[in-house]
């Protein structure tokens, strides 16, 4: 999904925070190792935050962290 996963980790989910953090949750729950990372404006524009998450997993874990994203975007 993004070009810039960390080796071994794909991204999963690119979105609001608040959606990021439900979906980590969702994801431990079901036995994932997820990981957040919110991107910053912070060197560009240090008045400005952005509401702009990813959440990644591990490469093996991937395939069914994006069946619990898309049902989770599907209610």
């Amino acid at each position: 999904m993004s070009a810039d996963a960390p080796d071994g980790w794909e991204e999963v989910f690119g979105g609001p925070c608040l959606e990021a953090e439900v979906l980590h949750a969702a994801l431990e729950a079901n036995g994932l190792n997820p990981v957040n990372r919110q991107l910053e404006a912070g060197d560009l524009w240090p008045t400005i935050g952005l509401n702009e998450c990813r959440v990644y997993v591990p490469t093996d874990q991937a395939e069914t962290a994006r069946q619990l994203v898309s049902e989770h975007q599907q209610d």
